[in-house]
């Protein structure tokens, strides 16, 4: 099966802004689809709380799973636990769970994908 890589700036740095939500893809989202992110985040400065993965003080990978409840392009966004953190996010999949599921072993294996390496959407 091959997965496409929704993030259609996956080597970009990213520059999140905090409480305010930044696209990471201008792909719009589909309504009760599942999708599967991860991401390399820097923060420097500072720790920040993400809903879906909590508290990250240090550069680090993500990765979770959430399900779509509108057609906005993907983003994410963080709050300020402490410090002036800047955060940067570069190294991003984004796929559907089903596709993830059917490769976890290999995308686990190489954590992302340079979006060169295989199919944008």
């Amino acid at each position: 099966m091959m997965v496409t890589n929704l993030c259609t700036r996956p080597s970009s740095p990213i520059t999140l802004q905090a409480d305010q939500w930044v696209s990471i893809t201008t792909i719009p989202k589909k309504p009760g689809t599942k999708y599967w992110v991860s991401a390399y985040m820097d923060v420097t400065g500072g720790t920040i709380s993400m809903s879906a993965y909590g508290a990250i003080s240090a550069s680090q990978r993500v990765g979770y799973a959430l399900t779509a409840n509108d057609t906005s392009a993907m983003a994410m966004n963080y709050s300020v636990k402490s410090g002036n953190p800047t955060v940067t996010v570069t190294n991003m999949l984004i796929c559907t769970w089903a596709e993830y599921q059917a490769n976890k072993t290999l995308l686990d294996g190489i954590g992302y994908f340079t979006g060169d390496t295989m199919p944008r959407a």
